[in-house]
């Protein structure tokens, strides 16, 4: 996801959304009890159950529940009509594996590759888990950089992820209380839990270390560090706290963001609605080139970028941050509300 032309308005791509406290700690205690039947290993199989049966493409080997709520790249439908599990034709194990057996949630993205092109796609997914049965199914699948705004590589996505999950032996771990305020301040309009960001905070876009070019192709060849801005896109009905990974650390936080794709260069970027000053710098290019012709630009169009945004934190500080967006039409809502 790029904002800007500038690398400041680029990190500016973390939003931050919360559901009243309350109304979330009825939610999680409303599953603690459910799910205890559950392991981290029982969950990390049903996972495998899941990508096994793309390979083979047989949806029906998937241990559903009576009566499971699914969709795919936010639209609803029942597994057996689904895409993944009619081309996905190699999936090893997940590359990154967040579990929350307090929840019986868990989440995971991989490289996949679909039919005879050897081009790769990036799976992502979140399941919730009921008495050994999956109750919730929600995925996602990134083929290139337009289906989420600007960055991808499926390819160096095991490399960078690899790292997040071995964390060292020795670290602090957070409390299920810290990290929960972590994912309940991610949207947020306002919010009083302070994140410090690790010096080595790994800042990831589907997969890739995000590098900013610059719009004319004069930026950075610098993996951009991570920050936690004060200025960003927020949604009052973020889904917080959908993952909580006590022992890894990780968070997963959904959230709904109304934006624009501009043209950046000769491909094109997201921009949250949001975020004005973006827009304007953007707007201000787009005249500039225009006088000078030398390029086709794309229309600025507006869209929606529905995202499970990663977090990882442990020694108090901020440790990973991945910002998996995957955009529909303008004025789109998350099927999940």
């Amino acid at each position: 996801m790029r904002f800007s032309n500038t690398s400041n308005m680029l990190r500016l791509s973390i939003g931050l959304a919360v559901l009243p406290l309350a109304a979330a700690l009825v939610g999680r205690s409303a599953t603690n009890t459910s799910n205890s039947h559950c392991s981290r290993t029982c969950m990390s199989n049903i996972v495998t159950q899941i990508l096994d049966s793309m390979v083979a493409h047989d949806p029906y080997a998937v241990p559903m529940a009576p009566t499971y709520k699914a969709t795919e790249n936010s639209h609803p439908a029942a597994i057996g009509m689904m895409t993944s599990w009619r081309t996905i034709a190699k999936a090893g194990p997940p590359s990154l594996l967040a579990i929350d057996t307090t929840n019986g949630t868990a989440y995971f993205a991989l490289d996949v590759s679909e039919g005879n092109d050897a081009t790769e796609a990036v799976l992502r997914g979140r399941i919730k888990v009921v008495h050994q049965k999956i109750s919730e199914l929600e995925l996602f699948i990134n083929r290139y950089r337009g289906d989420h705004g600007f960055s991808f590589s499926a390819a160096e996505l095991p490399t960078n992820y690899e790292a997040l999950m071995s964390p060292p032996a020795n670290r602090t771990k957070a409390s299920r209380a810290t990290l929960e305020a972590l994912s309940e301040s991610l949207f947020a309009t306002s919010s009083n839990f302070s994140v410090t960001v690790g010096d080595n905070c790994q800042f990831t876009e589907l997969g890739w270390k995000v590098v900013d070019p610059g719009t004319n192709g004069t930026g950075s060849t610098t993996p951009l560090d991570c920050t936690w801005p004060s200025d960003h896109p927020t949604d009052t009905n973020a889904r917080v706290g959908l993952v909580i990974d006590e022992e890894l650390g990780f968070v997963v936080t959904s959230g709904t963001i109304q934006g624009t794709v501009y043209p950046y260069g000769n491909i094109s970027a997201f921009i949250p609605n949001a975020m004005t000053s973006a827009q304007e710098a953007q707007e201000v290019w787009i005249k500039e080139m225009e006088a000078l012709g030398t390029i086709p630009l794309l229309s600025p169009t507006g869209a929606t970028g529905d995202t499970l945004e990663v977090l990882q934190y442990y020694n108090g500080e901020l440790q990973s941050m991945q910002i998996n967006v995957y955009l529909s039409g303008p004025d789109m809502t998350s099927p999940w509300l």
